[in-house]
């Protein structure tokens, strides 16, 4: 046993900073979600919530509330993947508040988003659909447009993560440049200006973008 956790750890420490701090976002937020789906459960219906409790309950409504829009006939399918993806960016983004690589900022994981987004899409729509049908709007409204189609398949979820890398990176190079050129002053304006603005403010932007993207061009494949 000590030998697999120290083979764990030495794994671990040669992750990069911004792997190192997805993971600890990914088990904060299963901590999180577990501790406060147990509140919940013992959480008497006909009292209202209080607190962070509130808040949470709060989140997960808005969310059940988007999707069930955007989709109507499968929103009790998306909202548990919809609610996973917003919390993840969103608490990603959060993470250099706390003295963490913004995880998004690494291109590998920005990709991962991407490819995460592709297949659900994909695997949704053979699943909803049905092959013959997909197959037959990928050669829709004629076969001489099956390249472009096909092209649109991959590059709407490599331009979503891409996105996200490219806001994350911009964000972070201005803060160095900030730190690097202000001295003293550029730690305050850092510590009370430039991260409250890029990590919360931004931060929550880029997350409410990307599950309205997300949701757009998942609903556009699987819905009639």
């Amino acid at each position: 046993m000590n030998e697999f956790f120290k083979a764990f750890y030495d794994f671990y420490m040669g992750l990069s900073s911004a792997i190192k701090a997805s993971i600890i976002v990914m088990v904060v937020i299963g901590i999180v979600s577990t501790i406060l789906g147990l509140r919940i459960k013992k959480q008497d219906y006909r009292s209202t919530p209080k607190g962070f409790l509130f808040l949470a309950v709060m989140l997960v409504d808005m969310i059940n509330g988007f999707v069930k829009d955007v989709f109507p006939k499968y929103h009790k399918f998306y909202q548990p993947i919809m609610l996973t993806m917003f919390m993840y960016v969103l608490f990603a983004n959060f993470s250099s508040l706390f003295g963490l690589t913004a995880p998004l900022s690494n291109l590998n994981i920005a990709l991962s988003m991407s490819i995460i987004v592709f297949f659900t899409i994909q695997i949704s729509v053979l699943v909803v659909k049905k092959p013959k049908a997909r197959v037959a709007a990928l050669f829709s409204p004629n076969p001489l447009f099956f390249p472009l189609n096909l092209i649109g398949e991959f590059s709407t979820p490599f331009s979503m993560g891409m996105r996200l890398f490219g806001n994350l990176m911009s964000g972070s190079i201005l803060a160095i440049l900030i730190y690097h050129y202000t001295s003293y002053f550029g730690i305050v304006a850092g510590a009370f200006i430039v991260h409250p603005i890029f990590d919360i403010f931004f931060g929550a932007i880029q997350a409410y973008v990307f599950l309205n993207l997300f949701s757009i061009f998942l609903s556009i494949a699987v819905e009639d």
